[in-house]
């Protein structure tokens, strides 16, 4: 002879929005009560004391959301300060050829002017020297 044993409304209730915690479904008086097979009137009106417990599943439902939101976010923000601190180093790197090759320019600007300076400096001699031959 087996015995059955009678489940309170209240069990299911605790039962079903542990699995609903479980399998990450939305968690609400509604779905409670459809899962229970009875109307949301009928919670509210025989069972008030379980609102709290599912309104309390469905923060913490709604918290783990956020948070899991929140890490993703946070991951997705140090990936970006990585990438802008790549990306910084690189622009440093770039400003610092720049630089060098600015020098380098330059030298070759003043050797250019240096050597025009010889050119002029000698075209006066010789047209001082062509003045005195006439």
């Amino acid at each position: 002879m087996t015995e059955e044993v009678e489940i309170s409304v209240e069990e299911k209730i605790d039962n079903i929005l542990k699995v609903m915690t479980g399998k990450k479904e939305k968690i609400n008086v509604s779905q409670v009560a459809k899962r229970l097979g009875i109307s949301n009137s009928a919670i509210y009106k025989f069972y008030p004391n379980k609102i709290n417990d599912i309104q309390t599943a469905q923060k913490r439902q709604k918290f783990k959301a956020e948070s899991i939101t929140l890490g993703t976010e946070v991951e997705k923000l140090k990936k970006e300060i990585t990438e802008l601190k790549e990306s910084k180093a690189e622009s440093q790197s770039l400003v610092k050829s720049y630089k060098d090759q600015n020098e380098t320019l330059w030298e070759h600007i003043q050797q250019v002017y240096n050597m025009y300076d010889e050119m002029l400096a000698e075209r006066n001699g010789f047209a001082e020297r062509l003045k005195h031959m006439n």
